[in-house]
């Protein structure tokens, strides 16, 4: 497993084999489509994570608030989310992607690579520290790309902070 790096051009780059370009564009999209889509399903916990309310003690000035402001901070996780999707859609030579982020779009993936496992932790119900308990195959699987995530997360966050 690989993860990011910085190049001596100042970018953070990385590459991932083809199955996991397309798993994390996969990802990404849904995450695109599920916040796009977000009127369809507004009790859903990864809706609520990612778009949470800014006063919990009024839902008066919540609602208010949300009217003001969600729209713009949903389409700009849609437009992170997608970039990373598009950047992933390239074709691969020798079995690998390669990735080369400067330091806006390397900000892009900190946010998007943050919303895709907020969203994992919100279907796994992680809320703190406790590790989850995992009931099936399925949770692990997804539990290992939450931690997966994790480490690219960590490595483009050292590779852009040097």
């Amino acid at each position: 497993m690989t993860g990011f790096r910085r190049a001596k051009s100042g970018e953070a780059v990385a590459t991932f084999s083809k199955e996991e370009a397309r798993m994390l564009a996969d990802l990404a999209r849904q995450v695109a489509d599920m916040l796009t889509g977000r009127a369809d399903a507004p009790s859903d916990p990864a809706i609520e994570r990612l778009l949470p309310d800014a006063y919990r003690d009024s839902d008066e000035n919540a609602a208010e608030f949300r009217r003001f402001t969600e729209a713009q901070l949903a389409d700009g996780k849609v437009r992170n989310a997608t970039s990373i999707a598009d950047a992933l859609s390239a074709p691969a030579s020798k079995g690998k992607v390669e990735v080369r982020l400067d330091l806006p779009s390397a900000g892009a993936w900190v946010r998007s690579l943050t919303d895709i496992r907020l969203t994992i932790a919100s279907r796994l119900g992680i809320i703190d520290e406790t590790p989850p308990t995992l009931r099936n195959g399925s949770e692990e699987m997804l539990m290992a790309i939450y931690e997966w995530l994790g480490y690219q997360l960590e490595t483009l966050i050292h590779a852009i902070d040097r």
